[in-house]
């Protein structure tokens, strides 16, 4: 975890530098959710941004104590103080009633994520979700729905950080420059989810009492590139659904065909059966060729025009980092480090990732037969 934390700190030296410049606030925050994610991706660069002033861990929260002091050793352990621990219904109210306390993350098993943001909500508290808004578009709707009611008071944001990451970005500005028309895109993404490994082990995702499984949990991501990098949505879908693990509760695989209108189609490959992991994302234009792959630490955006020779970059991961950023920004009523920052905090974009996902889920497959090879003497 050590070695997590010191990586966080070397990456996180760009946008810190960009916060120090902010002027005097400090947001106090709650977080909902001491589980993997929240020790190991979230409070890393919480514990970042409070070294610089800007934030202020004031609770860890879970459903159980020992799970919230689970966190709380976290960033004791790297500031030196440990935030409050409260756990269950009566900790929640607490929160939700402390006026010290302006914004919340929630990191919870997806079918919680979208009550407990409305609480927030409804309680006056900036909110910080996880991917995916919620288990279905239904919820993600209502909460939406509710938002909008005090969307002058209150930011709800979606974390999705591969709309942060600069590698997405990058490609989606280059697939405009150099592509031309875009003529169809791939996407293909092996993920290997093997039992007993760290996310598998969690009680929620064994359960599984969400659509999808493990794909609404984490094929959303790519549904989040996706869109990102081509600019354009999707109008309807056809998908090939499959179970290739015994271990999993729900299907693991698919392979989908995403029609953009009447522009383009695409097609998506993802599968946690493999034994491997890999990520490449390719459009192809009228005019030229983007490329964005998955490389060790970062991803690799390969561009080319035409009969050029091809350029290619690679970008570090960033996209945690940034996003918490983007939301402790917004919050605190400055100006974004990017000007699309808030766009890409958007609920709505967070619903239209699970939109796809949930429509690749519930599509009603069918197949033409192929006629055999004839026999003939």
């Amino acid at each position: 975890f050590a070695k997590n934390i010191g990586q966080v700190r070397q990456n996180t030296t760009r946008f810190r530098s960009n916060l120090n410049r902010m002027e005097d606030g400090v947001l106090r925050i709650a977080h909902l959710g001491s589980g993997i994610f929240a020790k190991e991706g979230h409070a890393p660069v919480f514990i970042e941004l409070q070294k610089a002033g800007l934030v202020e861990t004031s609770v860890c929260w879970s459903r159980s104590i020992e799970s919230a002091r689970g966190l709380a050793d976290v960033y004791e352990k790297g500031l030196g103080t440990a935030p409050d621990v409260l756990a269950g219904e009566e900790g929640l109210e607490t929160i939700l009633n402390r006026s010290d306390i302006s914004a919340v993350t929630v990191v919870l098993p997806i079918y919680l994520q979208a009550v407990y943001s409305l609480r927030a909500i409804e309680a006056g508290k900036h909110v910080l979700s996880e991917k995916p808004i919620a288990a279905s578009t239904d919820e993600a709707a209502a909460v939406i729905g509710k938002w909008k009611e005090v969307s002058n008071k209150v930011h709800y944001c979606v974390a999705e950080n591969f709309r942060f990451e600069k590698a997405f970005r990058e490609a989606a500005s280059e697939v405009k420059n150099v592509c031309g028309a875009v003529i169809s895109a791939s996407l293909t993404a092996f993920v290997p989810f093997p039992e007993g490994s760290k996310y598998e082990s969690t009680q929620w995702r064994r359960d599984s009492k969400h659509l999808g499984g493990v794909l609404l949990d984490s094929a959303v991501h790519f549904m989040a590139g996706l869109r990102l990098v081509l600019g354009a949505e999707a109008t309807e879908v056809l998908s090939v659904n499959s179970k290739r693990t015994a271990h999993m509760p729900q299907v693991d695989t698919f392979n989908a065909i995403l029609r953009f209108g009447d522009r383009f189609n695409a097609s998506a490959s993802v599968t946690y059966a493999a034994s491997s992991r890999r990520f490449i994302l390719v459009v192809v234009g009228t005019e030229g060729e983007v490329i964005v792959e998955r490389m060790g630490g970062g991803y690799q955006v390969t561009k080319m025009r035409g009969n050029e020779e091809p350029f290619a970059v690679t970008y570090e991961f960033c996209g945690v980092e940034d996003e918490i950023a983007a939301f402790v920004r917004l919050c605190l009523g400055h100006d974004p480090t990017d000007k699309s920052d808030p766009d890409l905090l958007d609920p709505m974009q967070g619903f239209s990732d699970l939109a796809l996902i949930e429509s690749i889920m519930t599509c009603h497959e069918s197949f033409v037969p192929v006629k055999p090879t004839p026999r003939i003497s």
